[in-house]
């Protein structure tokens, strides 16, 4: 009969005790480095997006000063107030107000160009008037987009009727318009009584939100204003107001947005040369050349986040606070798609020389 060492039997079950210790020790290290990793990810990640937040309103607040201080050409903003003025001294072509409206040279552009801003923040600005303002812009503006919409011919009168008995202070019902009734019937909540407080406040017009249903948020911020601009600013339009002018095509924007590209234009007589199919009513009395006193600022983090833009109006003569207000802002979507053009640098010591990635010298990518 075998007999059975009993000290070998302890010693390999402390051998196996200690192997499953070691085991039980390695898992627990491991998940003790994934979560430490997971940890300071996080912590990253968070402080990124905080230095994110603060890189914007630096941003935001530098353009905003830049709006309020320096002069404006049919460039743009310009970015040195004493070397822009010398410049246009030495041309001699100051205003009575010692601004030049010819352009130096080094202007931010205001037509929803992007540009880099502060760290890794990108930025564009746009001009009120290069947008159509449905209480003013030409009739015959806002019928090419009701066409371009798919609107029947029949229809366009009574999408002007129900957008004015919805900002009217009154409840008398306009010949095909819309009043209190009407929307309630229409399960939507009853006009405001009070002039359009931003684009977006479009989809809640009876008939106008069936007609914008196909549109996003920003391609509505994209091509609206609520600002008094009767006139459209063919420096500052986009493509998509441009082809709203009477006697505009899509290959005659393309045209005029490469020129614009490389010299804002200058004249009336410039744009009737450039364009010989747009009539002479809407050469002198549907289009300017100059920028408004409010527009859009559209601020996004190259790598995180989401879009944010804000409608601003200077208020010069406004003492005792700055000289601007934030009218509304809004969240957008941020997509990222690779056709979207190359951010320029603002030739500005303001904002940050290197680009989003750290390296000087080199263009940032402007994501959606």
């Amino acid at each position: 009969m075998m007999r059975i060492d009993r000290r070998s039997q302890q010693g390999g079950f402390v051998l196996v005790l200690v192997l499953a210790l070691l085991v039980v020790l390695a898992l627990l290290a491991a998940a003790v480095a994934v979560a430490g990793s997971r940890a300071v990810d996080e912590a990253q990640a968070e402080l990124d997006r905080f230095q994110g937040e603060v890189d914007m309103v630096s941003t935001r607040d530098t353009l905003l000063y830049m709006l309020s201080v320096q002069f404006r050409t049919l460039g743009g903003v310009t970015v040195d107030d004493a070397k822009d003025r010398a410049v246009a001294r030495m041309r001699e072509d100051l205003d009575t107000d010692g601004n030049s409206v010819l352009p130096v040279g080094n202007e931010i552009r205001l037509d929803s160009t992007p540009y880099r801003g502060v760290g890794r923040v990108l930025f564009a600005l746009q001009d009120d008037r290069g947008l159509v303002s449905p209480n003013w812009s030409s009739d015959l503006v806002k019928q090419r987009f009701y066409a371009a919409a798919g609107v029947p011919q029949q229809e366009w009168a009574a999408l002007e009727s129900k957008r004015l008995d919805y900002q009217d202070p009154d409840d008398l019902h306009r010949l095909d318009g819309g009043e209190k009734d009407d929307y309630t019937k229409a399960g939507l909540p009853p006009p405001s009584n009070r002039a359009l407080a931003s684009p977006l406040e479009l989809r809640r017009v009876l008939g106008w939100n069936r007609m914008l249903a196909g549109h996003t948020d920003e391609q509505l911020l994209g091509m609206f204003t609520m600002a008094r601009s009767a006139e459209i600013n063919v420096n500052t339009a986009p493509p998509s107001v441009l082809e709203l002018l009477p006697g505009m095509d899509p290959a005659q924007v393309e045209r005029l947005v490469a020129m614009r590209q490389q010299m804002p234009l200058s004249s009336r007589w410039q744009l009737a040369e450039l364009v010989p199919t747009l009539p002479a009513a809407v050469v002198e009395d549907m289009v300017t050349l100059f920028s408004n006193e409010s527009g859009t600022l559209t601020l996004w983090d190259a790598q995180l986040g989401t879009k944010r833009l804000a409608h601003w109006t200077l208020t010069p003569y406004q003492q005792g606070r700055t000289p601007w207000r934030i009218d509304y802002e809004v969240i957008l979507p941020r997509g990222n798609h690779p056709d979207q053009p190359v951010a320029r640098t603002p030739p500005s010591p303001l904002f940050a020389p290197e680009d989003v990635s750290g390296e000087p010298g080199q263009p940032a990518p402007a994501r959606g």
